[in-house]
């Protein structure tokens, strides 16, 4: 089947405590938070957000309270350059990030790092080698 092609993919991030979650991917990993939502603000304007977006760049990821998927999700985030990639690692890292695995050359030609969430969620963050460093 050729026919319909989709135009973007969004992850969803289940996570334990959104409020915790939103705060870490802001101040430690650099993410904004375009919005949040929870059925229950449609009767209480006051009620705690239970989904949300963060995004950084042209990435967004959704983040849900207890619900859609499991704790451990792994996404990979490429980047543009060598660079961007240091850039990022020195700035989350200065935020106090859990790196996982500093970055490295891998054998299929990017240099990567492992960052976790408060969830146990992995960001793979990588730039392809060769690329302005």
């Amino acid at each position: 089947m050729a026919g319909v092609g989709f135009t973007s993919s969004t992850p969803i991030f289940c996570v334990k405590d959104l409020a915790l979650s939103l705060v870490h991917y802001r101040d430690v990993l650099g993410f904004q938070i375009p919005w949040q939502w929870s059925e229950a603000q449609e009767f209480d304007e006051s009620a705690a957000p239970t989904f949300a977006s963060v995004g950084r760049g042209e990435i967004e990821i959704f983040l849900c309270q207890q619900d859609q998927g499991q704790p451990g999700t792994w996404l990979f985030l490429r980047l543009a350059s060598l660079k961007d990639l240091a850039a990022i690692h020195a700035e989350i890292e200065a935020a106090g990030a859990e790196i996982l695995e500093p970055p490295a050359d891998r054998p299929w030609g990017m240099r990567e790092m492992h960052v976790a969430d408060l969830d146990g969620n992995t960001l793979r963050i990588g730039a392809p080698l060769g690329t302005p460093c």
